[in-house]
């Protein structure tokens, strides 16, 4: 293991100060690794994921910084959604390069909305060489009604028991069935009407493929978000092309929940995450 230290790390971003954790290795690699926060949460991460994460890579040999966006955790400012966070990120690389002089490269490290803002954003600066996307968000509804009706109802009304549980109202498939009728009448009346306003996930998707770069994509099993992304890669042939190329790497953690609260778990996306990051 490596003699690593942790620091406080406070920058500007705007008119507002940022406040992030540094984790520096006694000789660190030129690669740092720039944790960025999904929903609505601060820098130590569910289950203090992202503080674990930090402290096992720093044991490893590379530097990294976990940070609040702006109006999140100790920062200043107003909140704003995470396809508005581009200052942020922005201001958190110079931040990582200012705080560990040796580094000279970083690497984006998101889960769920996180991970979008990754995709959207990454490929604007041209230190980043490199994304590690945990279960990204692309929810927009016109796959969230069927991924629910394939992997949860589906599955569930499989058992004995869980007949019972829809017999007794336990199990609402009423919801989930008028959802998808909902959505797929509005889909096609989009299509019928020649409508095409962008969504953040065309950003996404935009970033991605403007992104030269190596990118690990890691996903939970048993999550809705992860299987909603999957659906939209599997039928979209944008979206399967640019997750196809050699640059993109996926890895599935096996029955492992959106946040990957069980240490078995974490210790799994830490070591999928070091690994890659030492290949490169």
């Amino acid at each position: 293991m490596n003699a690593y230290h942790e620091q406080g790390v406070v920058f500007d971003c705007g008119k507002s100060r940022l406040v992030g954790i540094a984790a520096i290795p006694e000789r660190p690699a030129d690669v740092g690794v720039l944790m960025l926060v999904g929903g609505p949460q601060y820098r130590a991460g569910s289950h203090r994921q992202f503080t674990l994460l930090a402290r096992s890579l720093a044991d490893a040999g590379f530097s990294s910084l976990r940070f609040d966006y702006t109006g999140m955790g100790d920062s200043e400012g107003g909140k704003h959604e995470f396809d508005k966070t581009q200052d942020d990120i922005a201001a958190a690389i110079e931040a990582l390069f200012k705080a560990i002089p040796g580094v000279r490269q970083v690497v984006l490290w998101g889960l769920c909305d996180a991970a979008s803002s990754a995709m959207i954003f990454g490929y604007r600066h041209s230190r980043v060489t490199g994304m590690i996307l945990l279960n990204p968000w692309v929810h927009n509804g016109e796959y969230s009604a069927q991924v629910k009706l394939a992997h949860y109802y589906r599955p569930s009304l499989s058992k004995i028991d869980q007949w019972r549980r829809l017999l007794f109202g336990e199990i609402k498939l009423v919801p989930a069935i008028k959802e998808l009728t909902r959505n797929s009448l509005a889909l096609m009346g989009k299509k019928s009407s020649g409508a095409t306003r962008r969504s953040f996930v065309c950003d996404m998707l935009d970033g991605l493929q403007r992104f030269q770069y190596d990118v690990l994509i890691i996903l939970s099993e048993a999550d809705l978000t992860a299987r909603e992304f999957s659906t939209l890669t599997a039928n979209n042939a944008d979206w399967n092309a640019a997750t196809s190329k050699p640059a993109v790497t996926t890895n599935t953690v096996l029955a492992a929940d959106h946040t990957f609260s069980q240490r078995l778990w974490q210790d799994e996306v830490s070591q999928l995450t070091i690994d890659w990051v030492k290949r490169r």
